[in-house]
């Protein structure tokens, strides 16, 4: 019994229709790629996070980008990756339990993005949870905690969540307080006399 190959003819035709759109896959992801890295650049230059701090989500994005390019691009040519798409989907399953088992990280780092956004304190603000023994300078901010000068030598490390499950009073540090603009400034003092009124 013999094996009988496809005739490399017959493929030539539906490899080449599926060149374009294999392309425009694999530029869309390079694009995706920048896009999203350039994204992170900025938020390390507003905030206190470090491309040391960032790059682990960046390495994630990029293989994530990757992966999903490549089977994307394998079912233009018409391989079958159904089986592909199950195992992704199993590992995928497989790190939704974890974060279920790891919630107080997961909780931690939504608070991180939210505290990013709406700004509720600044490093260099002083903090304190009315009622509780915390109290500090915001010295940094990361996807876990806040850190906190406490002023006599020591820091305190505070779960990001905690940040809404209390009150807390904030007082504007030196650096917040010049970036501040005022919708209406002041105008300049003059040091001149002010007129004597009429008789």
């Amino acid at each position: 019994m013999t094996t009988r190959f496809p005739d490399l003819t017959d493929l030539l035709p539906t490899l080449a229709a599926a060149v374009p759109t294999a392309l425009l896959i694999g530029a869309g992801a390079i694009f995706l790629h920048f896009a999203l890295r350039r994204g992170l650049r900025v938020l390390t230059r507003r905030t206190s996070f470090t491309e040391a701090d960032i790059a682990p989500v960046q390495r994630f994005l990029k293989w994530v980008i990757v992966i999903a390019a490549l089977v994307l691009i394998l079912g233009a040519f018409g391989l079958n990756v159904g089986g592909f798409w199950g195992v992704i989907s199993t590992i995928l399953a497989m790190v939704a339990i974890g974060f279920v088992a790891v919630w107080s990280v997961l909780s931690n780092t939504l608070c991180t993005v939210i505290i990013m956004l709406y700004r509720p304190f600044s490093v260099g603000d002083e903090v304190e949870f009315v009622g509780e023994q915390v109290k500090g300078v915001v010295a940094d901010l990361n996807f876990v905690y806040t850190t906190l000068d406490a002023g006599d030598g020591s820091v305190m490390q505070v779960p990001n969540n905690l940040f809404f499950q209390r009150v807390i009073r904030r007082r504007r540090g030196e650096a917040t307080a010049a970036a501040v603009v005022p919708l209406r400034p002041k105008p300049p003092e003059s040091d001149a006399p002010a007129p004597v009124p009429a008789t």
